[in-house]
């Protein structure tokens, strides 16, 4: 007997392949105000399963390795150490933004990055919701 092949005889996931493409290459998060509005700022994140995203963790791993190794340190799990480290993960996965911020004029880099979402929490939970979905990256 002849085996028939048909479309049913194997699982195509080729969907995911264009789901990591759009991780490596990034998206783009409109940053709403506390009205819902958009505040004209766009913040360009990598995905969770991109490159960037698994360094990010790597060496997140290390820095937490670091703490751990200090002799006495008791400030390991506290929320603001979880939420430092969020920031941090935030900040290295953050590809750019639009325009300078600010009177300062901040340009993109991961230190202002981390400074942006260390003073407003608004912003940081909108990217880290984002950042977080794998559905984030799709095309729409």
């Amino acid at each position: 007997m002849v085996d028939k092949k048909t479309e049913h005889d194997f699982i195509d996931l080729s969907f995911l392949d264009e789901n990591l493409k759009l991780q490596e290459e990034g998206i783009e998060v409109e940053i709403l105000g506390p009205t819902n509005k958009p505040t004209g700022l766009v913040i360009s994140i990598f995905g969770p399963d991109s490159t960037r995203a698994q360094e990010a963790s790597k060496a997140l791993s290390a820095e937490i390795e670091q703490e751990a190794a200090k002799e006495g340190n008791i400030d390991l799990d506290t929320p603001e150490a979880r939420r430092r480290r969020q920031i941090s993960y935030l900040a290295k996965i953050t590809k750019g933004w639009n325009k300078p911020i600010g009177a300062e004029r901040l340009e993109y880099s991961e230190t202002n990055a981390r400074t942006l979402y260390t003073k407003y929490p608004i912003i940081e939970d909108q990217v880290k919701f984002k950042a977080d979905r794998r559905g984030s990256f799709t095309k729409s």
